[in-house]
Parts: C-alpha cells; sequence; structure tokens
C-alpha cells in the first residue's frame, strides 16, 4: 500500500520527461527514414469484422518512434489524444503524415516517393501500388518474409508443427484428423490471429469462403496442445548486429485471436533453448536483407516447442518491450501487460477517464483511436495501452477497475 502510495504522488503537478525506448529508430534503421506501420490491401477480407482496430494501430508505435516521421490514420492524431500521449510522458514526432482514407493514403505515399523519401513499411503492398524506390527494405524481402509459406525455410525442422499445403477440395475429400489449424496460403499479409481457423468440427469447413484466401492454397498444420503461448523478440540493425528484446506470454481469444500479453525483458533460463533458436532463425532472417524488428510465436508442450509464427516486423508487444526499461526505472512497476479496449460511449468522455488511470499510473496509452472519422462504422473508441503494477495481482485490479468504469477489455 505505502509503495502505491508513493507512486500515486510523483506525477500529479510535475511535467513528466519522456520514455527513452532503449533503443531508437536511428539505432535500428539508420538516419532519414519515414515509418510506416499500415496494413494496405486491395480488399480487407481478412479483417472485415473490425477495420477501426488496425488503423487504430497505425498510432501505437509513435512513442518509440522519436523524430521520426510517421505515416498514420488521422483518428489517431487528435489533439486531445496526443496531449495524453505526452502527459503520461510519451514523446509524440513532430512530423506527421496522416490520411483519412485509402485514397489520401496512396496520395501521399506518391507524394513521398516524388520526394525521394526512403521508407519503412511494416507489410509489403500489393505490387503497382507503391514505388519499390520508397522501400527502406526490398519489398520482395517484405514479401518473402511475411508468407507463412516460407516458415520451413527459416525455422530448423524439428520446432515446426506438421503442416501441408491443400485445397480446400481436398481437405473436404480427405477430411483430416480433427482437430486441426488452417492458415492462408496465398502469401498475403495477415495480423492478430486473423487469417487463421481452428478447425474441430467439419461443418467449419461448408463455412470457408474466399474471403479466407485463396482456397486453393491452404497451409494445414497440426494443432500443437500447448502449456506455454510466449513470443520471442529481436532486432537486426543496419550493420546486421541482432539483440533479443525481450519476451511476452500471448493472451489469445478463444477463436484463436491475439488480445493481449504480458511483457518483460527480464531473460528467461526456462526459455534459454527457445531463445537461442529464435537467433538463429533471424539470423536467417537478416540473411535475406531483413532490417527491423521481429517476433516469434512459439507453443512449448512437453518439452518440445514450435514456432508457429513469424511476425516480421513490429509486433503489438514491441513497443512495450522498447519502454519496459525506462518504465520500470521511473516506477519501480515490472508487471505490465499490453491491453486493447473499446469503449462505446461518446468519445469526448473517454479522454479524461483514462487520464484518471494514467494520473493514477496504472496505465501508459499507446494509441486512441477516434470512431468519428469512420462515420458508416460502428463508433467504438479503440484504445491500445500499457497496464503496469508491482504484481500481475495489482495489474488484474486495476483492470476491474477499468471495466467498471466502462472499458470494455478485449480477452
Amino acid at each position: 500500500m505505502g509503495e502505491a502510495a508513493k507512486r500515486l504522488t510523483s506525477m500529479e503537478g510535475q511535467r513528466m520527461m519522456n520514455f527513452r525506448p532503449s533503443y531508437s529508430m536511428q539505432d535500428i534503421y539508420g538516419e532519414g527514414i519515414i515509418y510506416n506501420p499500415k496494413l494496405y490491401a486491395e480488399d480487407y477480407q481478412h479483417y472485415s469484422g473490425d477495420l477501426l482496430s488496425l488503423d487504430a494501430l497505425t498510432g501505437r508505435e509513435l512513442s518509440v518512434v522519436g523524430n521520426t516521421p510517421v505515416v498514420c490514420h488521422a483518428a489517431c492524431t487528435t489533439k486531445p489524444a496526443l496531449r495524453l500521449l505526452k502527459k503520461a510522458g510519451l514523446k509524440v514526432p513532430p512530423v506527421l503524415y496522416t490520411y483519412q482514407n485509402e485514397d489520401e493514403y496512396i496520395e501521399a505515399l506518391k507524394l513521398l516517393s516524388s520526394q525521394n523519401k526512403k521508407m519503412i513499411f511494416q507489410y509489403p503492398h500489393p505490387e503497382g501500388r507503391v514505388s519499390t524506390e520508397l522501400y527502406r527494405v526490398d519489398p520482395k524481402v517484405l514479401a518473402y518474409l511475411c508468407d507463412k509459406r516460407n516458415i520451413p525455410e527459416l525455422v530448423p525442422a524439428q520446432h515446426i508443427p506438421k503442416r501441408r499445403m491443400m485445397s480446400l477440395e481436398q481437405i473436404l475429400e480427405e477430411k483430416p484428423q480433427l482437430p486441426f489449424v488452417l492458415k492462408t496460403g496465398d502469401g498475403r499479409p495477415t495480423s492478430g490471429g486473423y487469417g487463421v481457423l481452428l478447425i474441430k468440427d467439419e461443418k467449419q469447413l461448408e463455412e470457408i469462403n474466399d474471403s479466407f484466401g485463396d482456397l486453393t492454397s491452404i497451409i494445414v498444420e497440426e494443432l500443437i496442445p500447448y502449456e506455454k503461448n510466449v513470443s520471442v523478440h529481436y532486432m537486426v540493425n543496419k550493420e546486421g548486429e541482432i539483440e533479443f528484446l525481450g519476451k511476452s506470454e500471448q493472451l489469445v481469444t478463444k477463436e484463436g485471436n491475439f488480445c493481449g500479453s504480458w511483457i518483460t525483458t527480464e531473460y528467461d533460463h526456462n526459455i534459454a533453448d527457445i531463445i537461442e533458436t529464435g537467433y538463429e532463425v533471424m539470423k536467417n532472417i537478416a540473411d535475406k536483407g531483413y532490417v527491423g524488428v521481429a517476433g516469434f510465436d512459439v507453443l512449448v508442450y512437453e518439452g518440445n516447442y514450435y514456432f508457429i509464427d513469424l511476425n516480421v516486423r513490429f509486433n503489438a508487444s514491441t513497443c512495450g518491450l522498447l519502454l519496459y526499461n525506462d518504465i520500470k526505472k521511473r516506477f519501480g512497476t515490472k508487471f505490465m501487460r499490453l491491453c486493447n479496449f473499446n469503449w462505446t460511449e461518446n468519445f469526448d468522455q473517454v479522454i479524461p477517464l483514462v487520464e484518471e488511470f494514467v494520473d493514477k499510473q496504472q496505465i501508459i496509452p499507446l494509441s486512441i483511436l477516434d470512431p468519428r472519422y469512420f462515420p458508416d462504422e460502428e463508433q467504438v473508441t479503440k484504445i491500445i495501452g500499457l497496464v503496469i503494477g508491482q504484481s500481475s495481482e495489482e495489474v488484474e485490479d486495476f483492470l476491474k477497475d477499468m471495466v467498471k468504469a466502462g472499458f470494455i477489455l478485449k480477452e
């Protein structure tokens, strides 16, 4: 109680120093680049149920890029939201290239290309929509690394679940033993567990349509029961040097979609073998010409471990990992949970409410999306934040308080 009270008094009435990420964008990529987190596609069939959450992601890394300009949706850069991020101790980049729709986004990229800018894309874009000269990392390399079909070329064979490529027609005819996992095998980028289906009942197969992807090319993978679901994170800089950033314990919905994580930079000797294998995988990725960060999803079961996905980009947990050490040093909090919240009331009401939890040093907001920029979508504010505490129990108590206040925790 005394420690919590001490923390409560330290923030009110004083100007916060900005948190410093453990590695800057310049450390990783070099100078003179623009950061672009947007997932862009000709269609968004994988994500048709939650497009606002996709756009909320474009504001998530504002706090770790320093002075690097960022391309992001205007809904994440409202004055109230940015003011609150700054109050929480986050540095917002001085230059933001904002857009409000897909046409404005493409026009912004064309303008920056004409100015001979170099951009860090988190996802490969459809050919012909973006000049290849704009990419800091070769788009062919990005496309290769984002394609789930290529995982066996990057991960040691003994650490990959059994898998094969099949068409939906073949799956319906051969009826693999249930349960199993389906993953898109057409090379399209996916995120947050979308583009992945856990099949427990044959009836589910009858409901699959073109929105899942190319039905002639599907990855059928054995379902691994697991004791731990972790992600190990790395970065490789412009000099080819690889660093371990930390780990996150994944939280997923019953459908298998990502909904948050527990984050730490502390070395876990219990997963030392996984971390070492992760270095090997990151070295293979770097050898392809990649510069940047990556997180690898790993399932642990009966002494074995399996790399089930390679997320070669900023992950949901990367921002928290880069800020973890500075947050811990300032507040003395070693427990951190990345959370996604919905708010269904008026947007203007949520900012002062989040601010109350910021003042109590219980949450550090990373991105707050104003749904009024999307009049045709359900009016749900999206909030991404780091909930911090002295223990996991304390963090859970803070989350209960937030839920009581009207926040809807994605879980």
